[in-house]
């Protein structure tokens, strides 16, 4: 069935072969490179963004209730710092998330293990092969953002994040990014800093589509999702892929991520 979730007729990841495939990559993956993020309109069909609503709804009595604070490059204060500096910016993120451990034998999870689907971020992230993740919980997650809910300015662990976004929000919920403000060597602190206190020029802001598919060098690049403003609530699907084989976060930042019930093994 994970077929009949993807808009094949416009995105023919089964036939990466094709002149079709081969000119939607390179196109994408020139993109990404230059603009650090890419958004793919109407990636899943009607029954795919129905299908991924079900079943979400379906575990919506065992999402976890995440709250946290934290600054743009983690969750841990530095005293060596001013307290206005960006690594003691903190700020509340909120969301109710359903974890990897919570999907099995779904859609969600057969779409996330797909070959195909796995090849074609592959090649548009320029790896020759990407991997599933090794962590039982963060592998994939569900982000179901509700009225109040909403995600600080952050930097991702991997090098690039890929999201099925499945529903959107009436008020608010809207994905802001920075693209490539850092890189691995310069944490670009000054930059940031303009983001945090709304003067920079360099923030973008994306009315992402129910359906859509979003490819962003997540580790380079600021985001956020602003405060959700009314009852209809935002819907992400983040699926981690890595550039190695057996990746997982510790205990702690799972326990923390996820909830006390969440997994204690790696895999």
């Amino acid at each position: 069935m994970t077929t009949s979730l993807v808009n094949l007729s416009e995105y023919p990841l089964h036939e990466p072969e094709s002149a079709r495939y081969q000119s939607l990559v390179a196109q994408q993956k020139q993109l990404l490179s230059t603009e650090g993020m890419i958004n793919l309109p109407n990636f899943l069909t009607t029954e795919g963004i129905r299908t991924c609503k079900q079943e979400i709804a379906d575990r919506t009595d065992i999402a976890y209730h995440a709250k946290s604070e934290r600054h743009p490059y983690g969750y841990h204060r530095h005293p060596e710092h001013p307290q206005d500096h960006p690594l003691n910016r903190m700020a509340k993120t909120q969301s109710f998330r359903l974890a990897h451990h919570h999907l099995p034998a779904t859609e969600i999870d057969a779409l996330y293990r797909w070959p195909p689907l796995r090849r074609f971020i592959a090649d548009i992230t320029g790896n020759q092969q990407i991997y599933l993740s090794g962590d039982p919980s963060n592998a994939v997650v569900v982000q179901v953002y509700k009225e109040g809910c909403g995600q600080a300015w952050h930097f991702d662990q991997a090098l690039f994040s890929t999201i099925l976004n499945v529903a959107e929000s009436t008020a608010g919920g809207i994905f802001e990014c920075a693209p490539r403000i850092r890189t691995e060597e310069d944490p670009n602190y000054t930059d940031v800093q303009s983001v945090l206190d709304d003067k920079s020029d360099r923030v973008q802001q994306h009315h992402v589509k129910a359906g859509s598919f979003t490819i962003m060098l997540g580790r380079y690049t600021l985001h956020r999702v602003t405060t959700i403003e009314q009852q209809q609530p935002r819907i992400s699907i983040v699926l981690s892929y890595e550039q190695q084989p057996d990746v997982y976060m510790d205990l702690e930042t799972r326990k923390t991520s996820f909830g006390p019930t969440a997994p204690e093994l790696p895999a």
